[in-house]
C-alpha cells in the first residue's frame, strides 16, 4: 500500500489551522489524527489517519504524550504492552510514543483502568530507563564532561 504524504498533508494543514481543542486527560484513549509517517514510524491506516492512543502524560492544556494502540497483538515482542478495556485486546506500542497536540484529537473512547495504567507507567519506565551494558566505542561521561 502506497502512503499518500500529500492527502496527509492537506489534512495536517486544516488541523493545525483549527480551533477545536479537546479537553483530555491521563489513562484516556481518543482516536487520533496521528497521520502518515516515514519507514517504521506507526502511522494511520484508516481514511482520516487516525488511530487509537493512550494518553500517558498532560504536559499543557495543549500538549501530551501519547502511545498508539493496535489491536493486531503479537506475543513477546519487545517495547509492547498488552491489556484489555472492554472486550478489546490491545498492545500499546511503547516503543512508538510521541507527543502529540490536542488538535489532533478526534473523539474519546475510552479510559485505562487505574491498575492496568500503573502496569503501563511501569512498562514504559523500564523500557526508557533500562539499560544494557555499552559495546563498542562511544564517549564516555569524561568525554561527555570537557
Amino acid at each position: 500500500m502506497e502512503k499518500d504524504f500529500d492527502r496527509w498533508n492537506k489534512k495536517k494543514k486544516r488541523l493545525d489551522q483549527g480551533e477545536r481543542r479537546p479537553d483530555f486527560h491521563e489513562r484516556e484513549i481518543w482516536w487520533c489524527s496521528i497521520g502518515v509517517n516515514v519507514g517504521s514510524e506507526q502511522h494511520s491506516q484508516t481514511n482520516d489517519f487516525s488511530r487509537p492512543v493512550v494518553i500517558i502524560r498532560r504536559f499543557t492544556r495543549d500538549l501530551f504524550l501519547g502511545v498508539p494502540l493496535t489491536t493486531k497483538t503479537k506475543d513477546a515482542v519487545a517495547f509492547r504492552f498488552r491489556f484489555v478495556v472492554g472486550d478489546i485486546e490491545n498492545d500499546a506500542l511503547v516503543l512508538q510514543m510521541r507527543a502529540y497536540d490536542n488538535r489532533r484529537l478526534i473523539r474519546k473512547i475510552g479510559t485505562v483502568p487505574e491498575d492496568v495504567f500503573a502496569g503501563f507507567v511501569a512498562a514504559i519506565h523500564d523500557a526508557i530507563v533500562k539499560t544494557e551494558p555499552r559495546t563498542g566505542r562511544g564517549s564516555s561521561e569524561a568525554e561527555a564532561n570537557v
